[in-house]
């Protein structure tokens, strides 16, 4: 940026301190540009190049991303949101999976402690009850160690050692940035954890004994970790409610776990929102802007986290991914489009319109809906099969088969067809905006010009001729044959309309049709009939 020449300080003080000076420019630069009949135009940030430049930020380590933005200044980052979101969450450090572990493990416990509250409650007739929490506690602790030692003995491990659970639950107490890695987590993760059912519930079980040491008083923990080591079985519940503190200390223990676990989903979150921004620039392009996906994406990561159970032995981010990818494409579907569509038909109509640009790559030519069921896999794997092995010929499958076929054909077009974008008829035709789209739809209901003049020529003929009658014969042919409504009238109707026997209307009738038919006045419509 080319150095600019230093003003007299006491100028630019006074320049500072009256706020007329700069308005008065600001009306002159708006006086110049009228007079020039310029247009002014902003120009916004393409999306694209927002998506290419946070695809930067969360490929990048740690140490570059921080740096990513340093050389952007503070005024064009308060003028562009999404870039300034994106340094922001460039300077979040990514979380260790043993960090995710432990962060998930203390909401679990605060989850837990909600389970609980709502069959123990903790105040009742305005006096506390803490204490029946911690003994709820107690007897998990004790199920989910026996529990453990008998799925570890028939699966033939070792048993946890207790003293390091409670050790790291301690530990985590105290801070969950632990240098040290999760003894839990690293026992848990041996290749079975996810895959193999009772190693999944072993899983289950040592979260529940390391979430009920952790929720538990540092003295009270230590004393059943002493007592097991010298007896090596789990306390009473007598030597338990023995060791309890008082009411006060365990309220004050059950509040500082709620606020550890609100601290722990905080960071769960930001250190997740470039996961957020890694799935949403793949939406881009469906009708929502970059900044929209990123929000809808990042309340998809607020359901994840609530739901983030740390005993299945995955990591958050393959979790949440699930979560972010739902909550953006519900969005598309219901802001999206003018019509809204189910999110299932939206996620199909996506899966074939990605079959149909392969078909037509290859074909050289639109798939028909036959095409796109095999391909798009509307059919069984066994029925695609026959279908490729015959060719796509007909005739050479079995009857069942091309019933399934049809129908498949027939679903496909259903789809195409709800997902059609609605189009306006309003919509401007050409670069002028002189012409709408509606003026280039066909009105099947309107006629033909030629057709219209000579209903209208017969119509004027019609009454001419009508005029030769008295009142009473015009008015009770006109209901007859409904030259006025277009509705014929019975005799009856007639009758009684006029308040005479139906006989006589018979009698007007056949009276106003002889002059009629009279050469005089019936050569005039004689031209019309065709």
């Amino acid at each position: 940026m080319p150095a600019q020449e230093e003003s007299p300080p006491d100028e630019s003080n006074n320049d500072e301190k009256d706020p007329n000076l700069a308005s008065q420019g600001i009306d002159d630069v708006d006086d110049l540009l009228a007079e020039m009949d310029a247009d002014v135009v902003i120009d916004e940030p393409d999306e694209m190049i927002l998506a290419k430049e946070a695809e930067e930020i969360i490929d990048l380590p740690d140490d570059e991303s921080l740096g990513l933005f340093k050389t952007t200044s503070d005024t064009e980052l308060g003028e562009d949101p999404v870039r300034l979101y994106l340094r922001e969450i460039g300077e979040i450090d990514l979380l260790s999976i043993d960090h995710e572990f432990w962060l998930a493990t203390r909401i679990e416990a605060a989850r837990r402690v909600e389970v609980l509250t709502r069959v123990h409650p903790i105040a009742r007739h305005g006096r506390q009850y803490s204490s029946s929490i911690y003994r709820a506690l107690y007897d998990e602790l004790v199920i989910g160690w026996k529990r453990l030692a008998e799925d570890t003995l028939r699966l033939g491990y070792d048993f946890p050692d207790l003293s390091m659970i409670n050790a790291e639950a301690r530990m985590l107490r105290q801070a969950w940035t632990i240098e040290t890695p999760s003894y839990l987590r690293n026992y848990l993760d041996n290749g079975r954890w996810g895959v193999d059912h009772l190693w999944d519930q072993v899983a289950v079980n040592g979260l529940t004994v390391f979430i009920c040491f952790y929720l538990f008083p540092e003295e009270l923990a230590r004393a059943i970790e002493k007592f097991f080591l010298t007896k090596h079985r789990m306390p009473s519940r007598n030597t338990f409610n023995n060791h309890l503190p008082a009411e006060e200390i365990l309220l004050t223990e059950l509040e500082d776990s709620e606020y550890r676990a609100q601290e722990s989903r905080q960071i769960l979150i930001r250190s997740n929102l470039r996961l957020v921004v890694s799935v949403a620039k793949h939406y881009l392009g469906r009708g929502s802007s970059f900044l929209d996906l990123i929000q809808e994406g990042n309340l998809g990561l607020l359901r994840a986290v609530s739901k983030f159970d740390p005993s299945r032995g995955y990591k958050f981010s393959t979790y949440a991914t699930w979560w972010i990818r739902q909550s953006i494409s519900r969005s598309i579907a219901d802001q999206a489009r003018t019509i809204r569509i189910p999110v299932h038909i939206f996620e199909t109509f996506n899966r074939l319109m990605q079959s149909q640009r392969q078909l037509t790559q290859i074909l050289g030519r639109l798939p028909t809906p036959e095409e796109l069921a095999v391909e798009a896999d509307f059919l069984d794997p066994k029925d695609k099969q026959l279908i490729l092995t015959s060719k796509g010929n007909p005739n050479l499958l079995p009857p069942d088969v091309r019933v399934r076929w049809v129908h498949a054909a027939a679903k496909v077009g259903q789809v195409l067809r709800a997902a059609e974008e609605p189009v306006s008829l309003e919509s401007p035709v050409g670069s002028e905006d002189n012409s709408m789209l509606g003026d280039f739809i066909e009105d099947e209901d309107a006629q033909e010009p030629m057709d219209a003049a000579a209903r209208e020529m017969l119509r004027e003929q019609v009454k001419n001729t009508l005029a030769v009658l008295s009142e009473r014969e015009r008015e009770v042919l006109e209901m007859r044959f409904g030259l006025l409504d277009g509705k014929d009238h019975t005799l009856e109707e007639v009758g009684q309309a006029f308040n005479v026997t139906r006989e006589r209307i018979r009698q007007i009738e056949a009276k106003a049709l002889r002059k009629l038919r009279h050469p005089t006045r019936s050569r005039h419509l004689r031209d019309f009939l065709t």
